[in-house]
């Protein structure tokens, strides 16, 4: 049975993320009581200039929110999409994707995955 919980962002640990520059906290993920269509939830942060490298999601669908920062989300095939705070962009499974911080402030973001 699932059962509420609370988690603090201030004591969630920063990581590495999807090679490149950028760094992400695990916010929720696959161990937590949550939806079995849930995967993981993060916070990525992302310096100016930094990228999450060319990565992809195989079998899961992400969805992010832009809190802060401006920079673009290129696929592969060359379509790419600007962003700026209050955007929300998903991505199927399986595009391959990068993100890169091209404002003059730090990037943040919830990213929310999903099981396909």
């Amino acid at each position: 049975m699932r059962k509420p919980f609370k988690k603090n962002l201030k004591i969630i640990p920063v990581e590495e993320a999807h090679g490149g520059s950028g760094k992400r906290q695990l916010i929720l993920s696959k161990i937590d009581a949550v939806s079995e269509q849930f995967q993981a939830m993060t916070k990525g942060y992302l310096k100016v200039g930094a990228t999450f490298d060319w990565h992809s999601h195989e079998d899961i669908d992400e969805f992010f929110v832009v809190l802060k920062g401006k920079g673009f989300i290129e696929f592969k095939g060359g379509e790419k999409f600007e962003y700026s705070p209050d955007d929300l962009i998903y991505i199927p499974d399986g595009i391959e994707h990068k993100i890169e911080a091209t404002g003059k402030e730090e990037n943040e973001f919830f990213f929310i995955r999903l099981n396909k």
